[in-house]
């Protein structure tokens, strides 16, 4: 039986602009076209788009990490989890930033 160390996840929430989490975890939800998700230790390889509803990290010890996200891809490979978030938006304000990249 493997010990609650070795059943963690590595989580990293990443947007365009900012790191919202880089953390050990025990397990991960999140929501995609199909519906509500959950991400335990061990998870087969996984690779979905994201859709409106909020992440929730289960820190352990009573600690939970939300986050609203309105879009976004996650993947999972070996206990890692990574969540890129937000990406049309933050290309939105960049193309607005910047219009003559646009064309």
């Amino acid at each position: 039986m493997k010990s609650p160390e070795q059943s963690k996840l590595h989580v990293r929430i990443l947007s365009p602009t900012r790191t919202y989490l880089d953390a050990e975890a025990i397990s991960v939800s999140g929501n995609n076209k199909v519906g509500r998700f959950d991400i335990l230790a061990d998870h087969a390889n996984f690779f979905s788009l994201l859709t409106e509803g909020e992440l929730v990290v289960d820190m352990g010890n009573s600690s939970t990490f939300k986050l609203p996200v309105s879009q976004g891809i996650v993947k999972v490979t070996n206990n890692v989890v990574t969540f890129f978030v937000d990406i049309e938006q933050a290309h939105a304000v960049e193309q607005h930033a910047n219009p003559a990249e646009s064309s």
